[in-house]
């Protein structure tokens, strides 16, 4: 028998919650959220709130921030259309600084073996 691993509700809510999400920033009307990435959602084992990881192509963290708060009721609100779950999750956007991360480690290592 396979063993289960601990928060399964919440490892297939994670994904559902990041395509509704990012289905919403495609439709968006602002172009910098068009241009932005989901990379992951964690979501709190209550279900009472989850976090959404963005990333963007463009390095303007701060229009970003300020799109994404500006659309965050909207966004709820098509999260909660969509959602089948008994609580809806409070959402919270943050910035994804895992690229930075990789391109200052590839430059880095691109130095050493000068």
């Amino acid at each position: 028998m396979k063993k289960q691993l601990r928060g399964g509700r919440i490892n297939r809510i994670n994904p559902l919650i990041q395509q509704i999400i990012s289905n919403e920033l495609l439709r968006n009307s602002e172009s910098i959220l068009n241009k932005s990435t989901i990379t992951h959602v964690t979501t709190s084992p209550d279900m009472k709130r989850s976090t959404i990881f963005v990333s963007s192509i463009e390095n303007n963290k701060g229009q970003l921030i300020n799109a994404l708060a500006k659309n965050r009721s909207k966004i709820q609100k098509e999260l909660a259309k969509q959602l089948t779950t008994k609580y809806i999750p409070k959402i919270q956007f943050e910035i994804d600084s895992t690229f930075e991360h990789v391109d200052k480690i590839n430059e880095i290592i691109s130095n050493i073996n000068e």
